[in-house]
């Protein structure tokens, strides 16, 4: 009796392997969950190293403050330690004098209110002397040019370039600190002016009365009237100054100069 198809499978299925086949790999023959216990042997070997890395590290003391960060949180770079400088304590509000070099330096000493107006004095005192050296001369200049003496007019250019140089210097005199010094200062420039302007005058009579031969009278010269006229009105003002100039020279000890000396 013929098998049908479906006998015939079944028949196949259940026979043993034919001769000469080879029998599956013992790998292929091992039930589907051989491999769960290794698997849970390795996780409970992770977990235990775990375990033992966290016990190590929490058991270890805390990193000082500079080398880490908050507990919980990344450790951050380790920072360079302070230098002695930075590490001393700050001084305190209650230190003494001696501390600071400024608070123990002696103050400044006060000016001597009386210095101001003896140096101002002294340099009055200067240029009086100049103009005394200056006009003692004029006279024997004046009368060399009326001897056409060539001497004379050179003497004459000097004395007015001196007169110049004085009229100057009256201008920037500080007199501030000197009583009524502003007064003083303005008289002794009017005297100054008048003998600059008597000088100038003086000088252009002698040039032209060399160039001329020295012929004439001399009186009736008008730069000669001049001058003489300008001397006159520097020897008033010389005398003004002269009276307001005497108590300051005896307070710094200074020379008492008259009119006819400056």
């Amino acid at each position: 009796m013929a098998r049908s198809a479906g006998e015939g499978a079944f028949a196949d299925l259940s026979r043993g392997p034919l001769e000469g086949e080879h029998p599956p790999p013992p790998s292929r023959l091992r039930p589907p969950g051989w491999r769960r216990p290794v698997v849970l042997v390795s996780v409970a070997a992770a977990c235990a190293t775990t375990v033992l890395v966290w016990w190590v590290a929490g058991s270890r003391p805390s990193a000082p403050a500079e080398a880490g960060g908050s507990s919980g949180g990344t450790p951050s770079a380790v920072q360079p330690q302070a230098s002695d400088e930075a590490t001393e304590d700050p001084p305190t509000g209650d230190a003494t004098p001696a501390d600071d070099p400024a608070a123990s330096a002696d103050p400044t000493p006060s000016a001597d209110p009386t210095a101001g107006a003896a140096g101002q004095a002294g340099q009055v005192d200067e240029l009086l002397s100049s103009s005394s050296s200056t006009r003692s001369s004029l006279s024997a200049a004046i009368a060399d040019a009326t001897g056409c003496r060539r001497a004379g007019v050179t003497t004459i250019e000097d004395i007015t370039a001196s007169r110049r140089d004085q009229l100057a210097a009256a201008r920037t005199l500080e007199v501030t600190a000197l009583p009524e010094g502003a007064a003083l200062k303005q008289t002794l420039i009017t005297a100054l002016d008048a003998s600059y302007d008597a000088d100038t005058a003086f000088l252009s009579w002698a040039r032209r009365h060399l160039a001329g031969g020295c012929t004439g009278p001399v009186s009736d010269d008008r730069d000669y009237r001049r001058g003489l006229s300008r001397s006159e009105a520097a020897q008033t003002a010389k005398a003004q100054f002269a009276q307001a100039w005497r108590p300051i020279a005896e307070t710094y000890g200074l020379t008492i100069w008259k009119a006819d000396q400056i």
